[in-house]
C-alpha cells in the first residue's frame, strides 16, 4: 500500500511539474490524450488577423504546432513550469522556432515575464489545476491581454457521467467570479467534447 501511494504521488506531481524521462513520456502521452480538446480549444479561440497568442502550461508543445501553422497566428508562445517538458516542445516546434513563429520561456504563471497588452489571447489546457493562486493569476492573464483579446481556459469537470463537485465548485466559487472581477467582460462556460469519458468545458472571456 505504501508503494502504491507512493507511485500515486509520483504520477500527480509529474503531471504537475513533468521531468525526466518520465516526465517526457508523460508529456507525449498527454498530447494524444488531450487532442479533441486541444482542437476545440483552438476553435474557440476565433483566430482573426495579425494574432500573437500566449498557451499557459504549453506542455510538449502540440497546440503550439497546430496554431504555428495557422496563416493567422504571427507569433505564439508557450510557457510552463517544467524545463523538461519545454525541451519536447522545442523538438515538436524546431522548425517554426528557427522561423521565429514560436517561442518558448520557462516560468510561472503566478507572475507572467511578458510586457502588459502584448497578446491578443491567451489560453490553457489542463492547467489550471496545478494554479498555486488562482487570482493572481487570472490579473496577470488579464494584464497581458491586448483589448479586445480573449481567454480560453479549458479544464475537465466529470468523468463518466459523475459530475465532480470539488472541480465544479472551483469554477463556480472561484474562476467564474474572479474573471469577473478582473474586469474581463462576456464570460461563458462552454461545454465541449468527451475526451476518453472526461467531459470538457472551457471558460471563455473577453478584454
Amino acid at each position: 500500500m505504501k508503494f502504491l501511494n507512493r507511485l500515486k504521488t509520483i504520477l500527480e506531481g509529474q503531471y504537475q511539474r513533468p521531468s525526466g524521462l518520465l516526465g517526457k513520456y508523460i508529456g507525449e502521452k498527454m498530447v494524444v490524450q488531450h487532442e479533441p480538446e486541444t482542437r476545440w480549444t483552438l476553435d474557440l479561440l476565433n483566430l482573426n488577423e495579425e494574432e500573437s497568442v500566449l498557451e499557459l502550461g504549453c506542455g510538449a508543445g502540440y497546440a503550439l504546432k497546430l496554431l504555428a501553422k495557422k496563416s493567422a497566428v504571427e507569433e505564439v508562445v508557450g510557457m510552463d513550469l517544467s524545463k523538461s517538458i519545454i525541451g519536447s516542445a522545442k523538438r515538436r516546434n524546431k522548425d517554426a522556432i528557427k522561423r521565429g513563429k514560436v517561442k518558448l520561456v520557462h516560468g510561472d504563471v503566478r507572475d507572467l515575464p511578458f510586457e502588459d497588452q502584448l497578446f491578443t489571447k491567451v489560453m490553457s489546457i489542463h492547467s489550471v489545476y496545478f494554479w498555486g493562486e488562482l487570482p493572481r493569476t487570472i490579473r496577470e492573464m488579464y494584464r497581458v491581454l491586448k483589448p479586445g483579446g480573449t481567454i480560453v481556459i479549458t479544464l475537465c469537470n466529470g468523468a463518466s457521467e459523475v459530475s465532480w463537485g470539488g472541480v465544479n465548485k472551483m469554477i463556480d466559487e472561484q474562476l467564474l467570479p474572479l474573471i469577473k472581477e478582473s474586469g474581463l467582460k462576456n464570460v461563458l462556460l462552454k461545454t465541449g467534447p468527451r475526451s476518453r469519458g472526461y467531459q470538457t468545458v472551457a471558460i471563455c472571456a473577453e478584454k
